[in-house]
Parts: structure tokens; sequence; C-alpha cells
């Protein structure tokens, strides 16, 4: 399990669940206020490296943005850069054909970065 960040009301984890051939599937947990939930996550070889890619131009310029987007449902996140430093993040755990799924949305610092694109990292 991977905690991208945890600050008690804000939660975001990628847990590595399994790769075959050039996919990877993730769960997903994610806690907003009292609201959590969590989801299996899928996502291709090119999805991931272009994910860095796209954390990485963020996290040293901060501006710019990141969807990851899942390839089994319409799950989604989004890592959006704000004004100074801080990242909106939003999306979508669980697909809406699902019995229960998740919106979100919080902001937090741009450090989350960092261990988001080592999570990454690991499965490329």
């Amino acid at each position: 399990m991977e905690i991208v960040f945890n600050s008690g009301e804000k939660i975001l984890i990628f847990e590595h669940l399994y790769t075959i051939e050039n996919y990877t599937t993730f769960c997903i947990k994610v806690k907003s206020g009292e609201f959590s939930g969590a989801s299996n996550f899928c996502l291709s070889k090119d999805q991931i490296i272009s994910a860095v890619k796209k954390l990485s131009e963020m996290h040293n310029k901060l501006v710019g943005y990141c969807i990851l987007k899942d390839n089994d449902s319409d799950s989604y996140i989004t890592f959006e850069m704000h004004k100074f430093g801080y990242i909106n993040v939003f999306g979508q755990i669980g697909g809406s054909h699902e019995d229960h799924f998740m919106k979100f949305k919080y902001m937090i610092d741009q450090t989350i970065l960092v261990n988001l694109i080592r999570i990454l990292q690991m499965v490329q």
C-alpha cells in the first residue's frame, strides 16, 4: 500500500494489485471529509509513462494538469495545479454503472507529487 497523502480528512492511497502485460491495476482509496471509497483502477503502461511525464512537469514548473482515467470504467482522478503551488485533486472512484461510486474534490499542496510520481515509476 502506497500512501500518496494522508492529512486525516483527506486521503489518497494507491495499492498495486497486479500487472498483466501492459496494464497495471491499483486499488485506489479516497477519503474526503466524512466520505470514503475504494475501487480498482486499471492504467496502461503508456498512460503511466505519460502521467509520470506530466506530473514531473507540474512539479518542476508549478503549472499544468494530469488526468488518470480507468480503462475499465468511467472512474478518473485529475490533478490540476492551482495558484501558489496548491493542487486541486478531484475525480470519481468507482464506475457510475456500479451500485456505489464516489465523486470527490479537495485541495492539497504540491509535495504530494513526489509520492505519486514515485508510486507510478515503481510499476513502469
